[in-house]
């Protein structure tokens, strides 16, 4: 493992400096993100932010969410099998729950778990994701304990529909468009897939034949709009939605063994610049419900937000800029299975922030309070200081704190068989810290971060003398590790490579974290020759620890997950103008891994997830 770390390592180095060598005197792109909630260059805002562009999501021919997520960075996929099923992405080694999801700057998680349906966005409504890390409440409130992912969705610029069709009666229609007048603009996206999946649970031949030896399928339905109207007078007004509805299958020992799900975001915004201040105000809904079926009883776990925000950015002068602004956001469970004394939560927030740039010197804080109900107060700030010897180097060091409200389940769940409330519980609490190195040239995009991340106060159930569990703050972790990432085009042949060394642990019991992995290594090929392009990824993973496991005889056992490489290949090529075939083969050799465990089969072997073996698609892509 070492040695593969030191070779990634110099890699990285040899790519880097090969392409610095072509760099001489070429115009350097200056790339803008809004990790700060408005654009910025992406070395001002202090922090490593990775970005996924619309034209790398076609390149690669990647057909979900999460398996583009893990190519990211710092970013760690754990799927319970292929399309459809329940899906964790670690961020640093920081939980789902730790992370914040947005989509165009709407929250999409389960209020109470934390989780993200990331497999139910379809990647057809994407224009952009920004994935920033670190500690980020100061800016966005609660469970930005380790960053945030921003999905910003489409805004194609010609009208185009893809159809697509591969193993396991995989069969997909998607289409995107866009049309404008001198002040009116509207982009829309739609899409349908269907899949009629695989088993996704390893199975042995001394097993009885029961309700999971299945193949487990998966459908998703999908509209999004995304309306602007630019007026001198008015200032910019847009309305952005998107909808998605569909159904999967999956394994379950006992009760329900498929779901359905209806998620919708939908957005108003303005924005309006008056002499030096830029004003924005924005009004947003959004629901995230799945209903478990499969049997008589059917479990719905439903969450509804609303949520207004207002934030003002001054220019001081060339070198100053402030921000403030206020946020009410209010949570509603009410329409889940479950059972709350309150099912109903608001938090009311204001923020403050100051960004500077004076010559080679940047600065940038950020403060906020939130105050939940039920909960109390929360304060958090971000701190950066950078400094920028020349127009390619930029070093950066920032530290942070963050929180993550309790969840309703938490403080007052009522008539639950397994849960009590413990209305005391407290919110948890991270601080963050990072220094790091980026190099940016028309040639290279070169990043290396070293990060430290600490959560305490984390949230467990644990059982009290009833048998009943109840919440209570008595952990803590520690995530530190390094990041090498590098972007660069080396006689014709584009390279993206990234490298994750990771030191996850349990601060309460000094084990590792289970699921992450210490070692994680992408790197991507791609070429163009005229009319094909072709691009070819490499991923390892490193050995892992697994979740506490049990046999037949409910015996436990603490087992490790065998580290994995695997091979993808996409390819693109252009028939005619308009017309372009695509075609993308997935795990090349055949690799068998497993990267979540299920338990401890009658041999010995560990049990789990199975990730999907070869597969091959292909598709036609037509604009117009």
């Amino acid at each position: 493992m070492q040695n593969k770390s030191i070779l990634t390592v110099a890699i990285l180095a040899a790519v880097s400096s090969g392409a610095c060598a072509q760099a001489t005197e070429q115009q350097i792109e200056t790339i803008t993100v809004t990790a700060n909630k408005f654009e910025q260059a992406i070395n001002n805002t202090l922090a490593t932010v990775n970005i996924i562009e619309r034209a790398q999501i076609e390149q690669s021919n990647i057909l979900d969410l999460p398996s583009l997520l893990n190519t990211v960075a710092g970013v760690d996929v754990v799927k319970n099998g292929g399309l459809g099923q329940q899906t964790s992405v670690f961020l640093r080694g920081a939980a789902t729950k730790h992370v914040l999801v947005l989509v165009d700057g709407v929250r999409i998680s389960d209020a109470n778990s934390g989780s993200v349906s990331f497999t139910n966005i379809p990647l057809n409504s994407i224009e952009r994701i920004e994935v920033v890390k670190g500690a980020r409440a100061a800016i966005y409130g609660s469970d930005a304990l380790a960053g945030v992912i921003n999905i910003i969705t489409r805004q194609a610029q010609q009208q185009q529909i893809s159809l697509t069709s591969g193993s396991h009666n995989y069969v997909a229609y998607q289409q995107a468009g866009h049309f404008s007048s001198d002040t009116l603009s509207l982009n829309f996206n739609l899409g349908y897939e269907e899949t009629d999946g695989y088993d996704v649970t390893a199975k042995t031949s001394d097993m009885p034949h029961g309700k999971n030896h299945d193949s487990d399928g998966y459908t998703n339905k999908n509209f999004g709009v995304n309306l602007a109207y630019d007026n001198d007078l008015l200032g910019k007004l847009s309305v952005l939605a998107q909808y998605s509805e569909g159904d999967s299958e999956y394994d379950s020992s006992w009760g329900n063994d498929a779901y359905e799900f209806e998620n919708y975001t939908a957005k108003f915004g303005w924005d309006k610049r008056y002499d030096a201040v830029e004003h924005y105000a924005s009004v947003s809904t959004s629901q995230e419900q799945n209903t478990q079926i499969g049997t008589p009883n059917h479990d719905v776990y439903s969450t509804e937000r609303t949520e207004f925000e207002y934030r003002a950015l001054y220019s001081w002068s060339d070198t100053l800029q402030l921000s403030a602004g206020i946020n009410h956001l209010n949570e509603d469970l009410s329409q889940a299975s479950a059972e709350f004394s309150h099912s109903e939560r608001t938090n009311k927030a204001v923020f403050v922030g100051g960004f500077y740039e004076q010559g080679p010197w940047l600065a940038n804080i950020v403060a906020r309070s939130d105050d939940y109900d039920f909960h109390g107060r929360a304060n958090t700030y971000t701190a950066g200081f950078g400094f920028k010897p020349n127009d390619t180097v930029t070093f950066r060091v920032n530290h942070g704190t963050a929180f993550r409200a309790p969840t309703l389940t938490h403080a007052y769940v009522k008539n639950s068989p397994w849960y009590l409330p413990n209305p005391n519980i407290k919110p948890e609490e991270a601080t963050n810290s990072e220094i790091g190195v980026s190099l940016e040239t028309q040639w290279v995009q070169y990043d290396v971060a070293v990060f430290n991340n600490k959560i305490d106060k984390m949230i467990v159930s644990l059982p009290n003398e009833t048998g009943k569990y109840v919440a209570s703050n008595v952990d803590k972790a520690s995530m530190k590790g390094v990041e090498l990432s590098a972007l660069a085009s080396i006689w014709g042949v584009e390279h993206r490579v990234n490298l994750t060394l990771l030191d996850a642990k349990d601060n309460s019991t000094g084990k590792k974290l289970v699921r992450r992995p210490d070692t994680a290594f992408n790197y991507s090929l791609s070429k163009s020759w005229g009319q094909l392009d072709v691009n070819v990824t490499m991923q390892y993973r490193s050995s892992r620890p697994s979740i506490t496991l049990y046999d037949s005889q409910f015996n436990a056992s603490e087992r490790s997950l065998s580290a994995y490489t695997v091979f993808n290949f996409a390819a693109n090529y252009a028939l005619f103008d308009n017309i372009k075939l695509n075609a993308r083969l997935e795990n090349l050799t055949d690799k068998e891994y497993i990267v979540a465990a299920t338990g401890i089969a009658e041999n010995g072997d560990t049990l789990g997830y199975i990730p999907h073996d070869r597969q091959a698609y292909m598709g036609v892509t037509v604009q117009f």
